[in-house]
């Protein structure tokens, strides 16, 4: 299947996570009821992964039915690339500096997510491929719910 979820869990049960990976160019009923049920189990960390992100134009039809779901349930973040570069937009994280030619000045590299053992946010980096150094400007953290912690 083009979609699937990937479950993780602390050792001690002090959190659980999800990563739900959607094929918005194969979407249809089936996987439009899949994914509300995946959306709906609880966990403490829920990431939706997608190749595009909601900005698309033209986006596949499981974009705009995606972005429709997660409005109705609590998420930490959305995972997503496509365009050749590194942004983010509310709790969308666009990682699109690993492939091919880069959209602007930016670097090739990947994104370090961490879980802050103080707190439980989830802390974002950009770490550049040449240097491995992270991209200062660019350094975030969000709450398990997807609200804004400090970095």
């Amino acid at each position: 299947s083009p979609y699937y979820m990937v479950s993780i869990a602390d050792t001690h049960g002090a959190w659980t996570s999800k990563f739900i990976f959607v094929a918005a160019n194969a979407w249809d009923s089936d996987q439009d009821a899949w994914f509300k049920s995946m959306m709906a189990k609880p966990t403490t960390y829920t990431f939706v992964v997608r190749h595009e992100p909601a900005n698309s134009n033209p986006a596949p039809p499981g974009v705009a039915a995606s972005e429709a779901t997660m409005k109705l349930y609590p998420y930490t973040m959305c995972i997503v690339g496509h365009t050749h570069t590194y942004s983010r937009t509310g709790k969308e994280l666009l990682v699109g500096n690993g492939g091919a030619p880069l959209a602007d000045s930016k670097n090739y590299g990947f994104a370090l997510l961490k879980r802050r053992a103080s707190d439980g946010a989830i802390v974002v980096d950009m770490v550049d491929y040449k240097t491995k150094q992270t991209d200062a400007a660019f350094h975030f953290a969000l709450n398990a719910d997807g609200t804004e912690a400090t970095p």
